[in-house]
């Protein structure tokens, strides 16, 4: 009786200590700090942001096509013309002699000419009668022959001398606004070759069609398409954005050097054109905009932050996470088995996914992503709406593993701050 009281009291004493290690252990687990949302089902945007310059769809350079000086430029920049009205007027008094000149000689040669037939048609009726030799004959025919030649020779003359003295009148080819304006009166103007720097008196724009060039970068241009909404800011207009559509995407690439002079240094971008849908009174050519490109569009679908997402190698969520309770033993394995070369060998290619919370322990998911926006990812497989996410810190994304334990905190802004939509098992 006394031994089986002392069985009893030992078996207890053993129970009780069993209990107190298990507890000791259970303390002892460090538990790693993670913030967690939950996956929510909503829409999503996906968007290109770029920036560029505000440029009328048409633009006309007017430079002149003769030297001289200005004599009147009854405009100023900013004024509206319409289509031939007076821009420029050169000093015209050379071509007009040059014209008087050339009319004069002209006449003469015309003069010339009809002496010619008359005695060409003289020879002719005395050959016929045999009154004439034919020599005579082709003597005036020759003389004939070189006036009428010297009156299309003055006539030519007169139509340059007569193109001169128009050019040196310039009118507005359409109808749009002086949007830059180089020269003054009294300035000498040179003939605009190739646009050449300095020859261009003024610019004229169409602005009843507005549209901005924006340079995208290369990692975004292949979602950008014809016909998709942009939504417009100008630095002018802090306050309102306007509409516009994507017009042109360009397909020659501009590279430029970002900072540094090394090759990793430059920038590449696609020439983009947007056409602004809204009317602005107050736009001016010239100004800086930034647009936002909806490159596509997502209705209730499950996202969760962009930042939550890592990468780990593929299997990891298969990964027996009791072999962590192994100890220095497993480690030492661990190391045993990189110094053989089995790591290279075992070498897995990373995949997507996000850590969750299952059951205190961070479990890693793979998952398939879709469109983003600038703070969430859609989902389209591997997770379920309302699953707890972990999404920082950062530098624990980094380093923390399958199967790890952890404390979960809610994010202290955001959607997931009052806990709603966030499921922890």
């Amino acid at each position: 009786m006394k031994r089986k009281k002392w069985l009893f009291i030992v078996g207890g004493v053993i129970v009780l200590a069993v209990f107190v290690i298990l507890a000791l252990k259970s303390s002892a687990v460090k538990k790693i700090d993670v913030t967690v949302e939950g996956a929510s089902r909503g829409e999503l945007t996906s968007v290109v942001t770029a920036t560029g310059k505000v440029k009328a769809q048409a633009d006309v350079e007017i430079s002149a096509d003769v030297m001289g000086r200005i004599e009147q430029m009854p405009i100023k920049e900013g004024n509206i013309v319409k289509t031939g009205q007076l821009l420029v007027q050169i000093d015209s008094r050379s071509r007009e002699m040059d014209v008087a000149q050339a009319r004069g000689s002209l006449q003469s040669a015309q003069s010339a000419l009809e002496t010619a037939r008359i005695t060409l048609d003289r020879e002719r009726r005395l050959f016929e009668k045999k009154l004439s030799s034919q020599a005579q004959l082709d003597i005036a025919q020759n003389t004939y022959d070189q006036a009428l030649a010297q009156v299309q020779i003055n006539e030519a003359t007169l139509d340059r001398a007569q193109d001169q003295l128009e050019k040196t009148t310039i009118r507005a080819p359409m109808s749009g606004i002086i949007t830059k304006l180089n020269s003054e009166v009294g300035e000498n103007v040179v003939i605009g070759t190739m646009n050449a720097p300095g020859t261009v008196i003024m610019t004229i724009s169409d602005l009843s069609a507005i549209e901005i060039e924006a340079e995208v970068d290369e990692t975004d241009i292949a979602s950008v398409k014809v016909g998709q909404d942009v939504k417009i800011s100008l630095d002018a207009f802090p306050d309102t954005t306007f509409k516009g559509s994507v017009i042109e995407v360009g397909n020659s690439a501009k590279t430029s050097i970002s900072g540094g002079l090394s090759a990793s240094d430059q920038v590449t971008n696609f020439l983009v054109k947007v056409l602004i849908l809204d009317t602005i009174p107050d736009i001016k050519p010239g100004m800086t905009a930034s647009v936002d490109i909806t490159t596509a569009y997502r209705n209730d679908v499950v996202k969760i932050p962009s930042g939550s997402v890592v990468m780990r190698p593929e299997g990891t969520e298969k990964e027996d996470i009791t072999r962590k309770a192994g100890g220095r033993k497993s480690e030492a394995n661990a190391v045993e088995s990189v110094s053989e070369g089995q790591f290279s060998k075992n070498k897995k290619k990373d995949v997507d996914g996000v850590f969750v919370v299952k059951q205190g322990r961070a479990m890693f998911v793979p998952v398939q992503s879709g469109i983003r926006d600038q703070q969430y990812v859609e989902v389209t497989g591997g997770l379920a709406d309302g699953d707890s996410v972990i999404i920082g810190p950062y530098r624990t994304l980094r380093t923390i593993k399958h199967g790890d334990h952890i404390n979960p905190q809610k994010p202290k802004f955001g959607p997931d701050a009052d806990s709603v939509g966030v499921r922890i098992d």
